[in-house]
């Protein structure tokens, strides 16, 4: 008898725990913060017509951070009767509506206006914008499948298919189970994303995809990501350095030339004039005039080497007029 009475407390104890811990989850969830008000705005991109399954994903993590999934998963209903309980829900789940509403663009928001509570509106929405999930399926896969790097750095890269893995998560999630299947299965998925991944870079970096491939075990996807960013940096790296020393040198033969001819600007000639009908009337002969005759002005420099180099080459015409081609620049 004795037993049977410490048996019924035991059940009336656990009875009562759950009650009060029910009683508890249900408080917390009937909480509004000081600072939710019903004008808040929950994710920065609104609901259009081709973005659900984003923005779905971005309210559920939102409202999970307020403790208020309760109100749109079906879990918390509203009570029954006028008690200060439902009151309180009623006041929660407008809070809830209106923060969903705010989150939708404004030329679709209307036709959702009248729902009843946030979790009429939710199932709405999803009618409207959840697609079947094997279209979606269908379409994240071939996307998957077809994805290259192209003009993209890794960074890029990664994190595009990374959102698609995520994408395909979440509208085709693995099974969850507790025996040793699970890390089989997860072990395969993580397994196909490295080849995805490995399998659309581009050709530069065959190298090092041949290195991850004979790893043994093979490395996780983010392994591999972070092993190919290293050789991209290394690239960079190497293409700066290579450009620094391109622009040194550039710059030291500017000097050089700069040094070795006074610090003056050569232009080759561009317009040359006929000299045959030219008479200087200071020297009586032809070929220049008196503004250009050395007799009165003095000879050049450049005069002499051409001197020399005529009594060194001779009657050798075609010489002569290469020399004095390579020679016929003058000082700006």
């Amino acid at each position: 008898m004795m037993a049977m009475n410490e048996a019924a407390a035991a059940v009336g104890l656990d009875a009562r725990s759950t009650s009060g811990a029910s009683a508890a989850h249900e408080s917390d969830d009937l909480k509004i913060h000081t600072s939710d008000f019903p004008g808040m705005v929950l994710v920065s991109t609104p609901l259009v017509r081709n973005n659900y399954l984003l923005w779905s994903r971005s309210i559920k993590v939102a409202l999970t951070a307020k403790m208020k999934m309760s109100f749109i998963d079906g879990t918390y209903l509203k009570p029954a009767g006028n008690s200060e309980e439902c009151k309180q829900w009623i006041r929660t789940d407008s809070m809830v509506f209106s923060w969903i509403m705010n989150s939708i663009s404004k030329d679709i928001a209307k036709a959702f206006s009248y729902a009843k509570s946030a979790r009429s509106l939710w199932l709405q929405l999803e009618a409207r914008f959840g697609q079947a999930n094997g279209p979606m399926i269908y379409n994240l896969q071939r996307e998957i499948a077809s994805i290259s790097q192209g003009n993209m750095d890794i960074v890029s890269y990664f994190t595009k298919i990374a959102m698609l893995w995520d994408e395909l998560e979440c509208v085709d999630p693995t099974p969850e189970c507790s025996c040793s299947s699970q890390r089989t299965m997860a072990d395969k998925v993580a397994s196909t994303q490295l080849m995805q991944f490995l399998m659309g870079l581009n050709d530069s970096f065959d190298a090092i995809r041949s290195q991850i491939l004979v790893m043994d075990p093979l490395p996780s996807v983010d392994k591999a990501y972070s092993l190919v960013l290293r050789v991209e940096s290394q690239r960079q790296s190497s293409i700066n350095i290579q450009d620094i020393n391109n622009n040194a040198a550039m710059t030291v033969r500017g000097t050089d030339f700069k040094r070795e001819t006074g610090g003056k600007v050569f232009q080759q000639k561009k317009q040359y004039t006929d000299k045959k009908n030219l008479y200087c009337t200071h020297c009586t002969r032809t070929g220049h005039s008196k503004e250009s005759c050395f007799k009165l002005h003095g000879y050049p420099e450049w005069f002499k080497d051409l001197t020399d180099k005529r009594k060194r080459y001779g009657s050798d015409a075609r010489a002569l007029n290469a020399i004095i081609s390579d020679s016929a620049v003058v000082p700006q």
